[in-house]
């Protein structure tokens, strides 16, 4: 729609500036002048408009303003004659991603916001509108720039953006994972606690994605689904699932949904909340544990003192029969049978008897590498024997933790023997330690390239008696376990049949104790 004012066309834009319509100047009759005067109509116009409006020339002149340009600009008397940017930048030089330059090359509207004076002595923001100016010929004459305070707005959406920021700072506070989806199952928005979780390095991994392809990597959502649920009836959802396979050790979680409703009442969104019980899981199963090795160490040592005695005298009447009598060959032999096989015995009683009364572990500072070291010298040879390459891998210098030496390095030793056992056809083991500094513990990891154990053996293999191989008696990792345990250290294996075996064994570092 076109107004016409004197001599001078003036075309209504669509576009608009702080909810008003841009003026757009156009069909000059001849170049602006200083005596360029608007009709009593655009006068009327341009005052009710409440913003400031300027025409400039190529050199970034005013050759007319009105007064709300002068009022913004803090200036009392006309402008005309001034550089644009002197109104707003005070003499620094034209403002950064000037509009108007940009629209005396481009030939179209530009716009951009500026700040004008000191934000601490009450300056502005200012939204520069520029629309070009063409003469007859349709070359742009000059620059017809609107100016519209916008400090109001600007402070309005630092408030917003400040409190978005806190809200997001507090979501990402949670220590749960959080994951908001819409009715297609797409991820809208999650906390970084669903990063850590699912083990993705950014927000892209997940933002857009459908939430069982990135949770359960399966192709389409689970048949219990409690998000479905919640889109449904619009009430919470619950459910426990089991994750295993993207996570090196089974992984417990809680999974709780809540319906976002909006205007109409209707589930538009739902809130996913993830809670790791896996913790929670690994402490009811150590305590049922605990309690089983507990009734099985009052029978263990109960049996250990009740055939120690005999087995003792048996060693000692075949050990009196071979000093005192002469006896035949065959006889000898039989007799040396006998003997090796109570001293066997002997053994395993001492081992259900270490196994039974962990008590007499005294524990005081001391170094694990020398520990290490004590334990790998033991099994040089057979390694040697065997073929298997042993790699040892610590820095010189490690924490000093809380240890009994003696019974810690019969624990490595178990554990070591055990990988040893599991590479009949030699192999390689690397026998490692390292501070981890986050979890504020000393790590120590026994890897083999042995058989492996299956899934099903794991959750047993520090079961007394439990043993997969045929001259295994089965006390060896549970004795190891149990020492470890009484060093407040925990133990995790981590195994694939075909490829091998990772022992983790964990001991906490005290801040009291230097480096060694």
């Amino acid at each position: 729609m076109f107004f016409t004012c004197g001599f001078y066309s003036l075309k209504k834009s669509t576009d608009s500036c702080c909810g008003i319509n841009t003026i757009v100047l156009r069909d000059i009759v001849e170049k602006i002048k200083p005596r360029f005067t608007p009709s009593q109509e655009l006068k009327a116009l341009i005052k009710g408009l409440g913003v400031g409006i300027v025409i400039i020339d190529r050199d970034m002149k005013v050759l007319w303003a009105n007064h709300a340009s002068a009022a913004l600009a803090g200036r009392h008397k006309c402008v005309k004659g001034s550089y644009c940017y002197d109104l707003l930048n005070k003499g620094r030089g034209p403002c950064k991603g000037c509009p108007s330059e940009k629209a005396f090359k481009t030939r179209n509207v530009e716009r951009s916001r500026i700040h004008a004076g000191n934000t601490n002595a009450g300056g502005k923001y200012i939204e520069l509108t520029a629309s070009p100016v063409l003469d007859k010929k349709g070359d742009v004459a000059a620059v017809a720039v609107i100016y519209c305070d916008v400090t109001p707005n600007v402070e309005v959406e630092n408030q917003l953006k400040e409190h978005r920021d806190r809200l997001q700072a507090v979501f990402d506070g949670i220590g749960d994972g959080i994951s908001v989806i819409d009715r297609d199952f797409n991820i809208k928005r999650v906390n970084r606690e669903i990063l850590r979780i699912f083990k993705k390095k950014d927000f892209s991994d997940v933002l857009g994605r459908k939430c069982y392809e990135v949770y359960l990597q399966a192709d389409k959502a689970c048949d219990d689904c409690p998000a479905q649920r919640s889109f449904k009836d619009g009430a919470k959802g619950q459910l426990s699932k089991v994750w295993g396979g993207r996570f090196k050790e089974k992984r417990v979680f809680d999974i709780s949904t809540f319906p976002i409703l909006d205007s109409n009442g209707n589930v538009a969104q739902v809130i996913e909340y993830f809670r790791d019980n896996t913790g929670m899981l690994k402490l009811e199963e150590q305590i049922l544990r605990y309690e089983r090795l507990a009734g099985v160490g009052e029978l263990a040592m109960g049996i250990a003192h009740e055939l120690r005695n005999p087995i003792g005298n048996i060693n000692a009447s075949v050990q009196f029969c071979l000093d005192k009598y002469a006896v035949d060959k065959k006889l000898k032999r039989h007799l040396r049978v006998i003997l090796r096989n109570s001293e066997s015995a002997n053994r395993i009683i001492k081992d259900l008897l270490d196994f039974a009364k962990p008590d007499d572990i005294v524990l005081k500072a001391g170094s694990v590498s020398k520990v290490l070291e004590s334990a790998c010298a033991l099994v040089k040879t057979r390694c040697l024997k065997q073929r298997v390459r042993l790699y040892k891998k610590w820095p010189q210098r490690l924490p000093m933790v809380m240890l009994d030496a003696r019974r810690l390095a019969g624990a490595f030793l178990n554990l070591i023997l055990n990988a040893l056992d599991a590479m009949p056809e030699g192999g390689s083991m690397i026998v490692a330690s390292y501070l981890n500094k986050q979890a504020k513990e000393l790590v120590v990891t026994f890897t083999d390239t042995g058989d492996g154990i299956s899934g099903e053996n794991i959750p047993n293999i520090f079961d007394p008696f439990f043993s997969t191989k045929k001259s295994g008696v089965g006390l060896g990792l549970s004795i190891a376990h149990h020492i470890i345990t009484h060093h407040n250290g925990t133990i995790l294996i981590n195994s694939k049949q075909g490829i091998g075996t990772e022992v983790t064994v964990s001991f906490p570092v005290s801040h009291d104790l230097s480096g060694c």
